[in-house]
């Protein structure tokens, strides 16, 4: 069964300088009984950037989430064909801009807002088998299907 549309719920707390922690707090996929949940994300910048470096920062945790997607992609699309893997891993070179200036304009495009992958793989399937795996995990991975364009994103501001 393909899931359609899925929610998440989450909750980030400032934790004091520049980290933060996020609580996982359900997710339910097309509009079914919510799972409850309890994991937990850890966030912190740089030392470099004002924080203390004890944790990934939000570009990390994105490029993490934007491998796991592809992992979890792959093993599905593996299993699908009847392959056994051996050994899988993401390895992701990331370069993106730190910031957008205060008038919300984008840094010029030299080295930044571009990302490399190289996905190292064995296990009995073919070159052929895992060549195309690979171009419908290129089809089906969300998050690498959300980094590669923009989308709508809608915020509110609450004061307490």
């Amino acid at each position: 069964m393909q899931i359609q549309t899925a929610h998440y719920d989450l909750v980030t707390t400032w934790r004091g300088s520049m980290a933060s922690r996020t609580l996982c707090q359900s997710f339910s996929a097309d509009n079914a009984t919510p799972v409850m949940q309890s994991h937990v994300i850890d966030s912190d910048e740089p030392v470099s950037l004002g924080g203390e470096g004890l944790a990934p920062d939000p570009q990390e945790l994105m490029l993490a989430a934007f491998n796991a997607c592809m992992m979890a992609a792959f093993i599905q699309e593996a299993r699908a064909c009847g392959i056994a893997l051996k050994h899988l891993e993401i390895h992701t070179d990331g370069h993106l801009p730190k910031g957008i200036s205060a008038t919300g304009d984008r840094p010029a495009k030299a080295d930044s807002d571009r990302l490399q992958y190289v996905i190292h793989v064995s296990g009995d399937g073919t070159v052929y088998q895992l060549e195309g795996i690979h171009q419908r995990v290129i089809n089906i991975s969300m998050n690498r299907w959300l980094l590669a364009q923009n989308m709508l994103i809608e915020g509110d501001l609450i004061l307490s």
